[in-house]
């Protein structure tokens, strides 16, 4: 396993980082525990997870296996907050009460006293930044959390929130998490570069594009019982007939190269620019064995150039920002 600096941080993480969404909901307690041994003995040292997951039994469930092997010292660990947790009018966004009262939450259910990395899940228009940095930062204090980070923000607010930090001491962003694959690079406009500057880590999601980098589908009309795209509207619109056409060249290519498109899929995120690491979130054992030899396999000139040609630089033609109501730019 290659590890690869966490920007500004200096921590040293894999280039696979076990992505735990699934974990919960279909995956049960000791398949979850499975995964967890054998991505640390493969040497995956960083675990992702969110309270949003499941309704936080990605969480406990995270916790529970940890506690099981005792291993969580091994690891690093992050969880995120912003997503609704309760019925009440602030048990959601990035104000200090919520984020302070999600912190704790995610705490007990992990059963941990700190997060290695804590996430704001998706960026507050509705909160000034300040109160955000000030609130993690009394985490970073009390010594709950020890770096902080975002996901799917755009670039401007980053710079923001760095400024922000300059001037009144806040803890630094030190890892930005995109939704980013071959079908969705919109993120190489901005974010990415921006990341470059600012000496900000990068892990993408969504490497697989939820099964159509891997070849899972045929059309997009008629989806495999089960599949990713069955299970929620968010991940329905992401599979579309354009994207279905690019994966089924995109898994002849990996069928020549001889790897599986899973496998292409996730090496070709760890080799543009800019990237750290890239999340994989498999449902049992199998899947995450067979991910894993992604991050060896190798890419050549020719390999990148046919990618570009399927879906240019910049370009999309699946929007993987459909959670992100600040994302306007068009396809193909």
């Amino acid at each position: 396993m290659e590890y690869r600096r966490l920007g500004r941080s200096g921590l040293q993480v894999s280039s696979l980082v076990l992505g735990t969404m699934n974990f919960g909901n279909p995956t049960g307690l000791d398949d979850a525990g499975r995964m967890v041994d054998a991505a640390i003995d493969a040497g995956i040292n960083l675990i992702d997870c969110a309270d949003i997951y499941n309704k936080g039994e990605a969480e406990r469930i995270l916790g529970k296996a940890l506690k099981r092997n005792g291993r969580r010292h091994h690891i690093l660990l992050t969880s995120k907050c912003y997503n609704r947790i309760g019925p009440g009018p602030n048990d959601q966004g990035n104000t200090r009460h919520h984020i302070i009262e999600a912190c704790e939450r995610s705490l007990k259910q992990m059963q941990t006293d700190f997060i290695d990395i804590y996430f704001l899940h998706r960026t507050d228009f509705s909160v000034p930044q300040e109160e955000s940095l000030a609130a993690l930062d009394q985490l970073r204090r009390d010594g709950k959390i020890r770096y902080i980070a975002c996901s799917t923000h755009p670039a401007w607010r980053t710079v923001e929130a760095m400024h922000l930090a300059d001037r009144y001491g806040f803890p630094k962003i030190v890892c930005e998490q995109p939704p980013y694959n071959l079908l969705d690079r919109r993120s190489e406009n901005e974010i990415l570069p921006m990341c470059q500057a600012y000496d900000i880590g990068v892990l993408a999601w969504a490497p697989l594009a939820h099964g159509v980098l891997a070849g899972k589908y045929t059309q997009a009309d008629n989806l495999p019982e089960g599949s990713r795209g069955t299970l929620r509207r968010v991940f329905r619109e992401r599979i579309t007939s354009e994207g279905v056409a690019v994966g089924r060249r995109f898994t002849e290519r990996a069928d020549a190269k001889g790897c599986t498109a899973a496998q292409l899929a996730v090496a070709w995120v760890l080799h543009q620019p800019g990237i750290t690491s890239t999340i994989i979130g498999p449902r049992n054992l199998e899947q995450l064995e067979s991910l894993l030899p992604g991050a060896d396999v190798q890419l050549d000139a020719a390999d990148l150039a046919f990618c570009d040609e399927l879906v240019p630089p910049g370009r999309y033609v699946t929007s993987f920002f459909n959670t992100a109501a600040w994302m306007k730019s068009k396809g193909l």
